[in-house]
């Protein structure tokens, strides 16, 4: 691999008087370590034995396994251990995209719960990639069970040139540094270099034939099937599924044992299992599946089970959530109708509640991914969930999300309330509706005596007129939709802000009310709730009072 040798007189790692052309390289999966320890210049070579030492290791591709398969999938490339490659089985986790209301994917997390929970900690290592669908839950998933955990890093935006020097200026910084953290962590890492005939040129040189890793690749080359660009996954440089990321690729490519959560048809993973165990390369129920219409469906199980896949049926209780809608509440806005309240419109302001896709504003992420993994009471992060968490918590959580400034404030609306659950947008650059049938009537005169201000619509040359505490109340009149086409008014909205969180305990019966879209929202919200609660769709419930008062 002539190319290769250049690559690293290049980047400072060998003398420039090293004739690449005399290089003979270890074989594919190989630790390289030691052999260029032998070559590198004496200044090198003592950084690389004192790596060496703590257990780096630099592999020619993937160690272990079928690695010349894994080549061909991935293509020829170096990978750097800093604490060496890690002993026993490596199991992945892949999964088609989840829609972003994870909450609602009980069958999904409780599949990951209990089939994380059956691997060996002694034995088993969960390897995972970054923005693949599982990885931001195995952190947590690999603390709750003890697991060890191996995660890939990629890099395809630099040469291997760059990606060289960055690896030799790294070990420098960290030769230099007079201590150094321990690690006590059960994670490993893997860094995965941009492919070798990357060199630093546009279409890179191709390798010596005469090297034994290049036989290798070439006779891998040979047994793949027709290249073409199908749904079969072949493309016109001979590397299968070199359109698909790279991150799924070398999860189904590495592992030892890949189990998927959920595979949509024709999607990226089905493609590559497919591949997988229709390569005699891997063994035979290397690949479960976890059975279920919205995990791996009829059909594609099917065929994948025919090429030696493992089905895998986990029985979950069809239950609602507790604290989660029972029923598509927002489905037909005509349900929504006037709503008697005790003040007239204008005397308060409406405050309503959605649904919320990641942590609550004062929850951690860990925590959040914890309620998922271990199905709690409190995973549903739904509307009426987060209505719920008011009342239990008696205060009003201030948010920065869509705020100039980043100033944290709690936003109310001017408009009466059946104008709010009637007239609602959807907003596309959000993701969301403006507003939802859930939330609070608040009396204006209360919220005014704890801060609250009309919010001021303008434009920049506005802005820039405001002092520091009039800025939170700034909200642009007009901006553009995404891509341009529609102007939105954002004055519609008659917008009023506190700059701060809301103590609701201060609040009477007579002070503010609550409002859902059905009756058996309201009588389970009014179980836990000193405040009235009403229904926005019907008239207000007779005989349902507070349990207590604040």
């Amino acid at each position: 691999m002539v190319e290769l040798g250049k690559a690293f007189v290049a980047s400072g790692w060998l003398d420039r008087n090293v004739a690449a052309e005399s290089l003979t390289w270890p074989d594919v999966g190989s630790d390289i370590l030691p052999w260029l320890m032998e070559i590198a210049s004496t200044k090198h070579a003592q950084l690389l034995a004192r790596s060496c030492q703590r257990g780096a290791q630099m592999t020619l591709g993937w160690p272990g396994g079928p690695a010349e398969r894994v080549e061909s999938w991935l293509g020829p490339r170096l990978l750097w251990w800093p604490r060496g490659v890690p002993d026993g089985r490596k199991v992945a986790w892949v999964s088609s995209r989840l829609r972003r209301a994870i909450d609602e994917r009980a069958d999904w997390f409780a599949v990951l719960r209990s089939a994380t929970a059956k691997l060996d900690t002694a034995r088993d290592v969960l390897l995972t990639a970054p923005s693949t669908t599982v990885d931001r839950f195995l952190e947590r998933a690999a603390i709750l069970f003890g697991l060890r955990r191996l995660r890939v890093h990629l890099d395809e935006r630099r040469s291997l040139v760059d990606w060289l020097t960055r690896l030799r200026r790294q070990l420098q910084r960290n030769s230099e540094s007079k201590s150094e953290a321990a690690q006590l962590s059960n994670d490993s890492d893997v860094f995965v270099s941009p492919i070798l005939n990357h060199i630093g040129e546009p279409e890179g040189v191709s390798p010596r034939k005469d090297s034994s890793a290049e036989q290798c690749l070439r006779a891998d080359a040979a047994r793949l099937p027709e290249c073409s660009s199908n749904a079969d996954g072949q493309t016109a440089n001979g590397r299968p599924f070199a359109d698909l990321p790279l991150s799924d690729r070398v999860l189904v490519a590495a592992a030892d044992h890949v189990f998927a959560l959920q595979v949509r048809p024709n999607g990226n993973l089905h493609r590559l299992l497919r591949a997988r165990l229709s390569d005699s390369a891997w063994p035979i129920a290397s690949v479960w599946l976890a059975l279920g219409d919205e995990l791996v469906p009829g059909e594609v199980a099917s065929e994948l089970q025919s090429l030696g896949a493992v089905g895998w049926w986990l029985f979950v209780a069809d239950a609602a959530s507790v604290g989660q809608s029972t029923e598509n509440v927002m489905s037909d806005a005509s349900c929504i109708g006037h709503t008697e309240l005790p003040w007239p419109d204008g005397e308060y302001l409406v405050h309503w509640t959605r649904r919320r896709d990641g942590p609550w504003p004062d929850q951690s992420e860990g925590d959040f991914i914890d309620d998922l993994l271990m199905s709690r009471e409190a995973v549903s992060h739904s509307a009426f969930a987060a209505l719920s968490r008011i009342v239990q918590q008696r205060r009003l959580l201030p948010s920065a999300a869509g705020i100039r400034g980043d100033v944290p404030v709690v936003s109310f609306s001017a408009k009466s309330l059946s104008d709010v659950t009637q007239q609602r947008t959807f907003r596309a650059h959000r993701g969301r509706w403006d507003c939802e049938a859930y939330g609070l009537c608040i009396r204006r005169e209360w919220l005014q005596a704890r801060g609250a201000k009309p919010v001021l619509y303008g434009d920049d040359a506005q802005w820039e007129r405001l002092s520091p505490s009039e800025q939170p109340f700034f909200q642009l009149k007009t901006t553009r939709s995404r891509g341009g086409a529609k102007t939105i008014d954002w004055s519609h909205e008659a917008e009023w802000r506190v700059p701060h969180d809301i103590d609701l305990s201060e609040a009477s019966r007579d002070d503010l009310r609550l409002f859902v879209p059905t009756q058996a929202e309201a009588r389970q919200l009014a179980a836990t709730s000193p405040w009235p609660v009403i229904c926005a769709r019907s008239d207000p419930i007779d005989g349902v009072e507070p349990r207590s008062t604040p």
